[in-house]
């Protein structure tokens, strides 16, 4: 029985945040926008700027666990 290749799924396409949006990103944030109003703003999904916003936000410890400053 000959077998065809039947894909039903589509190819899923990402694209990286520019350095301009995560620059746009951070000015919007500091005039108050939303999250949401943001990712409406860039034409991104909202959960996308929010993973965004959380990058880079942890808090750092010393092996002590005193926060590195």
């Amino acid at each position: 029985m000959a077998h065809t290749k039947d894909n039903t799924t589509t190819q899923r396409t990402f694209k990286h945040l520019s350095a301009y949006e995560r620059g746009k990103i951070a000015a919007l944030l500091k005039e108050g926008y939303s999250q949401r109003k943001i990712a409406e703003k860039l034409g991104r999904s909202s959960s996308t700027i929010n993973r965004e916003i959380k990058k880079g936000t942890t808090t750092q410890l010393n092996y002590d666990l005193s926060t590195y400053e």
